[in-house]
């Protein structure tokens, strides 16, 4: 998630190389065993991490705008397109959708 030049300053070809990092340290934890309880729960602890890390970048690349706190480089305007709720999940398969605002109420909130 750090340094900056990489996750704020956020463009297309940085995300993408950031995520293949993430996506094989997943491969990796994904497979790690623990020696004990204590580690058990420091792996897990991190694999939370790296999950939440690889659903943001993947969120970050399907918004190809800026908007709010979300910054492109290669995107610098909002685009009313974009105008929805990115929902993203799985864990070995992360994937993204595209889900519609439920009320116009909170489009301001969206900006």
């Amino acid at each position: 998630m750090f340094p900056y030049e990489l996750n704020y300053f956020r463009e297309a070809g940085r995300l993408g190389g950031s995520l293949r990092r993430l996506d094989a340290l997943w491969s990796d934890a994904s497979a790690a065993d623990a020696p004990d309880e204590q580690e058990l729960l420091r792996a897990r602890e991190a694999a939370a991490m790296l999950a939440t890390a690889r659903w943001m970048y993947r969120s970050a690349l399907a918004r190809q705008e800026s908007r709010g706190m979300h910054r492109r480089d290669d995107y610098p305007e909002q685009d009313d397109r974009y105008l929805h709720f990115v929902t993203t999940g799985g864990l070995d398969d992360v994937w993204t959708s595209a889900r519609p605002l439920a009320s116009r109420q909170y489009a301001e909130a969206a900006e």
